[in-house]
């Protein structure tokens, strides 16, 4: 799993978000955490799971970038279009994997 260098959090999660990291990253449950993550489909921009996802053992193999995680559905929901606002903001295009990719530091 990686995380983004500059991870994108809600307004409630960012007093959290040591905390979240941390949990994600030994597998731990987090009531209401939500994942923004890349989209594992081309056709998407972005994937929004709920933390306990990442305690399957599948997910914790899986090489996914992390982006940005919140408290909540609809902080989720904010957060993502955030990151989307940003990606077209400096690009002028919806590339988001072409703009996260090379960023992307694995912890």
């Amino acid at each position: 799993m990686k995380w983004y260098r500059k991870l994108y959090t809600g307004e409630s999660a960012r007093s959290k978000r040591f905390r979240i990291v941390s949990r994600v990253k030994h597998g731990r449950y987090m009531k209401d955490v939500f994942l923004i993550t890349l989209a594992s489909n081309p056709k998407n921009l972005l994937d929004i799971y709920p933390g306990y996802v990442f305690l399957q053992p599948y997910f914790q193999e899986q090489d996914q970038l992390i982006l940005g995680i919140a408290l909540g559905k609809d902080e989720a929901f904010s957060v993502a279009q955030k990151i989307i606002e940003d990606v077209y903001g400096s690009t002028g295009a919806l590339r988001i994997q072409e703009y996260f990719e090379p960023k992307a530091e694995r912890v």
